[in-house]
């Protein structure tokens, strides 16, 4: 087989861009769902925090009235929803 030069520069171009296309698709792929088992519950443990501090701050800002305390329950659970839903169908963000 006799090869030329530019049939080895072409062969050798298009090794070169197919290389780097699949590294390039695996790095992608890779970098989808960042979120392993340890940092979704530290996820979650960082909002169930978060939702603390907001009830406290709104129970000294307006009480801790028969609606607040409502109000406060519904965003619990809404978060548990939110939590649950997270750890069946990962981030959908």
């Amino acid at each position: 087989m006799n090869w030329n030069i530019k049939t080895l520069k072409r062969v050798a171009q298009t090794t070169l861009l197919s290389s780097s296309l699949v590294l390039g698709l695996a790095m992608t792929a890779s970098a989808q769902n960042p979120y392993n088992r340890d940092s979704v519950k530290r996820h979650q443990k960082e909002e169930q925090r978060d939702l603390k501090y907001h009830q406290r701050m709104e129970r000294e800002e307006f009480g801790n009235s028969m609606a607040l305390k409502r109000h406060q329950k519904e965003e619990q659970r809404e978060l548990k929803r939110h939590q649950k839903h997270e750890k069946r169908y990962g981030d959908g963000r």
